[in-house]
């Protein structure tokens, strides 16, 4: 794969990612001001009916919304205490692997994750207060972990290049972004 192309992809998993997380962020807001409302609702004997079911859906939503931007960022928890000691080329080799293995186990939840919200669907399954349809949370958290999955082989991508070159790789800093 060209230099061009790959930082085509670097820049359109960067874009995706963000604006899914960003999406994330408007459900982590809401929740917290359902919460909100509901404590106070609850004070003067009236609380919000289904906001356990409500902030369940928003939470599995704004999960898998966010994934997909730590994965781009390597902002998943690594223990590295004897990998930093190896040379760039052999952490790059034993990252290419980790990673592989990653895409392998994520690809497989993504696949789950579609049959489920399938089933969901052809199924009418409905929250059990509001009588919501849950499918679309399942699409949703289904859609993110492709996100995820993408994230995942771009980094397998770079860290072939890594292997090659013997240089390691950076996407970038989440920090860049902000603003």
């Amino acid at each position: 794969m060209t230099e061009n192309a790959t930082g085509s992809l670097v820049k359109l998993s960067e874009r995706a990612t963000t604006w899914l997380a960003r999406g994330g962020s408007v459900g982590l807001a809401a929740m917290m001001f359902l919460t909100l409302f509901d404590v106070v609702g609850r004070a003067f004997d009236h609380p919000i009916v289904g906001t356990v079911e409500l902030t369940e859906l928003i939470m599995g939503t704004m999960i898998y919304l966010g994934v997909g931007y730590t994965t781009f960022y390597r902002g998943h928890i690594r223990v590295d205490i004897l990998i930093t000691a190896l040379r760039p080329r052999v952490q790059a080799i034993l990252d290419f692997f980790t990673i592989a293995i990653g895409v392998g186990f994520i690809a497989t939840i993504t696949w789950q994750l579609f049959i489920k919200a399938q089933s969901r669907f052809t199924n009418g399954d409905v929250t059990s207060i509001w009588e919501l349809p849950d499918w679309p949370v399942a699409y949703v958290m289904a859609i993110g972990s492709i996100l995820m999955a993408t994230s995942l082989i771009l980094h397998l991508i770079l860290t072939a290049r890594s292997i090659a070159t013997g240089k390691p790789y950076s996407v970038g800093k989440p920090s860049e972004l902000i603003g």
